[in-house]
């Protein structure tokens, strides 16, 4: 038995053919050259970013093909899930959360909370994105100065060492 996986529509924005059979629907996307923004450090990385109903879900790798995997074994986790343990808001005060079982994001639609009051804010520093949404102008020019050198940045297996 061949264990390959067939050949699929284009995931949008990249030459690569989906290699899972994604749900009728379901937008996938991906790029070879991501730029990621974490605590530990800003690196590069392909991507594959899938919207079944309700979520999103982003898988990471050294290829398109590998990101997709990555991706698959997320929708895996969250097609497997019954969601029957509730979910948490985390941080989030826009009305998502995530499931205390498989831990997948939700949207509102899903999680059922209603937006909390804008005066609730939680206790954390605002992301690089966040503040530069705000107006924060040193965060803006942070933003576009690595962008500008993503070719220069750390790939993922680099930038962990």
């Amino acid at each position: 038995m061949n264990d390959a996986p067939i050949a699929g529509p284009l995931i949008a924005n990249t030459r690569e053919r989906a290699r899972h059979p994604w749900p009728d629907g379901c937008h996938v996307q991906g790029g070879t050259a991501g730029v990621v923004f974490a605590a530990g450090g800003t690196y590069r990385t392909a991507f594959v970013e899938a919207f079944p109903a309700g979520t999103f879900l982003r898988g990471e790798g050294a290829t398109v093909a590998d990101a997709e995997d990555a991706c698959w074994a997320k929708y895996q986790a969250l097609a497997g899930c019954p969601h029957d343990q509730g979910f948490d808001r985390r941080d989030y005060v826009n009305g998502c959360g995530f499931c205390r079982r498989c831990g997948t994001w939700f949207s509102q639609e899903v999680t059922g909370f209603d937006p909390l009051p804008e005066y609730y804010a939680p206790s954390k520093r605002p992301s690089l994105m966040e503040r530069a949404f705000l107006g924060d102008m040193e965060a803006a020019a942070e933003i576009i100065t690595t962008v500008a050198r993503a070719d220069q940045l750390p790939e993922r297996g680099e930038a962990d060492g």
